[in-house]
């Protein structure tokens, strides 16, 4: 008899796997759902996305070439210990990113990999070894997603702006606050597989972005049913930084955003924000590289 329910549990199971494994996550407003947006809410869209732009400061990044960091990054629970794309759930790190591109490096400042330098050049993966040479690598897909999904939230409003489908998706409230919300994805309004979804929470006190909803198409975590799921960030703390104000907290949900701001997957803390501290070349050992700029094409 035990065996028949294990059987049959297994057999459930497996069902389960398959029928989730063809799903999506898809983020978009019950207005979005009924049909596609008016010319009215796609100007509107476009309209905040660019306050957000102004506010934020996006001008004075782009006077810029490079940027470092140094960050605080704590993954914690099953889905942190699953989802971390670094080698320990929670580790000191450096970052340096050239602005409006993918090329960028971190070097773990503790943990496992103390002393070691992981970076993309035209998402080319490398490694510097403590005697600082540069050797190119079959790419660690983790430290892959890491290094630009970082750089990507950094520089959100201003990636996000050349997108082909903007629009307003509606006001929301969240924690007791109302914030009008902004629809952004590429190809098409309906979930699909080859591009992600983004809403964006704005606060209309401020313009400046206080959450933003997202789908993980491109997840190195090839688990079944995993498309279903989908991702959140709070972003505060926003400090100024030579006129770009840089959210030095952000904190990552499984999910919609959660009201207990404990029950979080990742939670980055930023210090020491700077500008062109650093010559570009530093990000670029392998000259013969072709840059790519804000291509996902490799170079």
């Amino acid at each position: 008899m035990n065996s028949i329910v294990k059987s049959f549990g297994g057999m459930v199971w497996l069902i389960l796997i398959v029928s989730y494994s063809s799903c999506l996550s898809d983020i978009r407003s019950p207005m979005l759902k009924q049909g596609n947006p008016s010319e009215a809410n796609i100007s509107k869209g476009k309209l905040l996305l660019d306050e957000v732009w102004k506010k934020q400061g996006f001008e004075h990044l782009k006077k810029h070439k490079v940027y470092e960091f140094e960050a605080t990054d704590n993954w914690q629970g099953m889905m942190g210990k699953m989802g971390k794309p670094w080698p320990d759930a929670k580790v000191d790190m450096s970052f340096k990113f050239e602005v409006g591109s993918f090329d960028g490096n971190v070097a773990f400042q503790s943990g496992k990999k103390k002393g070691h330098t992981a970076g993309l050049q035209s998402w080319n993966y490398y490694e510097k070894d403590n005697e600082g040479q540069p050797r190119k690598l079959k790419t660690n897909e983790k430290i892959r997603f890491g290094l630009s999904a970082y750089q990507y939230f950094i520089e959100l409003a201003d990636r996000l702006r050349s997108a082909p489908i903007i629009t307003y998706a509606g006001s929301e409230n969240m924690d007791g606050k109302k914030f009008e919300t902004v629809f952004v994805t590429w190809h098409k309004l309906q979930a699909h597989r080859q591009n992600d979804q983004y809403k964006l929470y704005i606060d209309p006190s401020s313009y400046l972005l206080s959450y933003v909803v997202y789908t993980t198409r491109e997840s190195y975590l090839k688990m079944p049913g995993g498309q279903l799921f989908y991702g959140s960030i709070k972003f505060d703390e926003y400090e100024d930084v030579e006129g770009f104000l840089v959210p030095h907290r952000q904190t990552v949900f499984l999910n919609a955003p959660k009201s207990d701001p404990s029950d979080f997957v990742h939670q980055m803390i930023i210090s020491k924000f700077k500008f062109d501290s650093f010559e570009p070349s530093v990000l670029k050992p392998f000259p013969e590289v072709k840059a790519t700029g804000n291509s996902k094409s490799k170079g």
